[in-house]
């Protein structure tokens, strides 16, 4: 059922925003899109119980906490701190919140007749060997692709994904074909909708942007339980 529903979005017609896991994204995965050269955003998450993964248990909800900055300006970097809650950090049980880096690319950018290619890397440190093999929690390579089509007052941007096990790492975040599609509206041009398939679950989200600044995003993660951002993003210099 949950890959019928991802193939309607392909074929449907569905503002740049942050996804909940830091990255430039819909509501948890990756657009192309990047935001404009020299952008820092800072934020934190809410994946609710059941959802969030850790190692091999499932058993808390989860809080990541990221610093996003966009260069070059077709590179991103992000830094994410995931932690979860109600266990607290300790040196007997040896659990401390997972740290990761992120980086993509931006292979083309997007034209009247072509989308925005990106590629991207999640856990960038396993990538190069710096991570235990056991401590790749959210690992992902990906190629991802997205094009925005305007129609009469309104704006719909497809996003279509895959993502690669190269390397074999422990855990992937996007493992497989994913993809899904965000609407907005020119009287409301701050504010989207988004439905997406992220590989594994499907995912409804609310987006609004206040003063171009504080982005606040609200959503339904596997059409079940809540969860939810806030970022602030500014150029740097």
């Amino acid at each position: 059922m949950k890959r019928f529903v991802f193939l309607i979005l392909l074929y449907g017609f569905f503002t740049k925003a942050q996804s909940i896991t830091g990255t430039q994204g819909q509501f948890f995965i990756p657009t192309a899109e990047m935001h404009p050269d020299r952008t820092l955003v800072l934020g934190a998450s809410y994946i609710p119980e059941g959802y969030f993964q850790r190692y091999d248990q499932k058993g808390n909800p989860g809080m990541p906490t990221f610093v996003t900055v966009t260069v070059l300006p077709s590179v991103e970097i992000m830094f994410r701190y995931t932690h979860e809650l109600n266990l607290p950090v300790n040196f007997e049980t040896k659990y401390f919140p997972d740290r990761m880096f992120a980086f993509r690319i931006r292979l083309l950018k997007e034209t009247k007749w072509t989308p925005t290619i990106t590629a991207g890397a999640q856990d960038f440190t396993s990538f190069i060997g710096l991570s235990c093999e056991t401590c790749v929690n959210y690992g992902g390579a990906y190629l991802v692709l997205t094009k925005s089509f305007n129609w009469n007052q309104f704006k719909f941007k497809p996003t279509v994904g895959y993502g690669s096990d190269v390397l074999s790492l422990y855990r992937y975040d996007f493992l497989g074909l994913f993809g899904g599609a965000e609407f907005s509206h020119q009287s409301l041009p701050n504010t989207s909708i988004s439905l997406e398939y992220d590989s594994k679950n499907i995912h409804v989200g609310l987006s609004h942007t206040f003063f171009n600044r504080l982005v606040l995003k609200a959503g339904m993660w596997d059409l079940n339980k809540p969860a939810a951002m806030i970022a602030y993003k500014y150029q740097i210099w």
